[in-house]
């Protein structure tokens, strides 16, 4: 992870886009509220028709594929981010995502402080995190980037896949398990510590591949350098899996087909109003007892 100092948040289009978690009619309030603090300060807003209503008629409808925004914010959870990055054209256009959601690790702000910080980030007073993505696919056919995990596994659920596991075309272990993910350090945070993966700090120079309960420890965790591939190959005859980018997109895995993961050359940027992220293990992750 890399933090960029003193970013430049607008250029000449002056646009922001907005995305809200669709299921919460509770948020179309806020997202008023977002909205017209932001056409205040002369910005384009576009609006995505698919979650949010707002009633501003300054405010313009726009498809989350079809925005060109100088950055992007999000009202809902890590799921709403996650939906917002599968589904913009930009990958890297800056997001500044408030918590509206249950856990939230990934989002900056809560509502109360959304709009002082928000006058804050209008003065570039603030960072921009870059993180690393995923890159995958199956030969030439080639899936979405993956902020936080891609993780295979059996089409039938239920079933064990047979896994043969290269590292740079070098085989490293061999086994089955319910599946295997290869994630990033943000999403070590994520579904890879649910499954007993470690935690990788966000200037580890690399990528986990973790295996999803197998069965004797057949397979194990490893920390790959992000300079390397990983390959998963599906050996067991007549067993296909899946291929999901961070729980978004699935794409069919045939037997005997190998899955290739590497770092992608597209990275995901989130507007901070500092470097926070082990503030945020802190207040998020990490329970706290009596």
């Amino acid at each position: 992870m890399v933090i960029e100092e003193n970013p430049q948040i607008l250029t000449d289009k002056r646009t922001v886009g907005l995305v809200c978690r669709p299921d919460r009619p509770e948020i179309e309030p806020f997202a008023n509220q977002v909205a017209e603090f932001l056409i205040s300060r002369d910005l384009n807003v576009q609006i995505d028709p698919g979650s949010c209503n707002v009633t501003n008629d300054k405010a313009q409808s726009t498809r989350i594929e079809d925005m060109d925004a100088d950055f992007v914010v999000t009202i809902g959870g890590d799921g709403t981010i996650l939906y917002t990055l599968s589904t913009l054209k930009n990958r890297e256009t800056p997001l500044f995502c408030i918590n509206r959601g249950f856990v939230g690790f990934l989002t900056e702000s809560d509502p109360e402080s959304t709009i002082s910080a928000l006058e804050k980030v209008l003065e570039n007073e603030c960072v921009i995190e870059h993180n690393v993505n995923i890159g995958s696919g199956v030969g030439d056919r080639i899936f979405e980037d993956a902020l936080n995990e891609v993780y295979v596994v059996s089409k039938t659920p239920g079933r064990l896949l047979t896994f043969q596991v290269f590292l740079d075309g070098v085989q490293v272990d061999y086994g089955r398990a319910d599946g295997a993910m290869l994630a990033t350090p943000v999403g070590s945070s994520a579904y890879a510590l649910a499954a007993g993966g470690s935690i990788l700090a966000p200037n580890v120079n690399g990528l986990i591949f973790v295996p999803v309960c197998p069965p004797r420890f057949e397979l194990k965790s490893i920390v790959i350098p992000t300079g390397s591939t990983l390959e998963l190959e599906l050996v067991k005859p007549g067993a296909s899996g899946l291929a999901i980018i961070d729980g978004q997109t699935r794409w069919d895995v045939e037997p005997l087909e190998t899955v290739w993961m590497k770092k992608s050359e597209v990275q995901t940027r989130f507007i901070r109003m500092y470097d926070n992220y082990y503030d945020r293990l802190n207040t998020r992750l990490v329970p706290r007892t009596l």
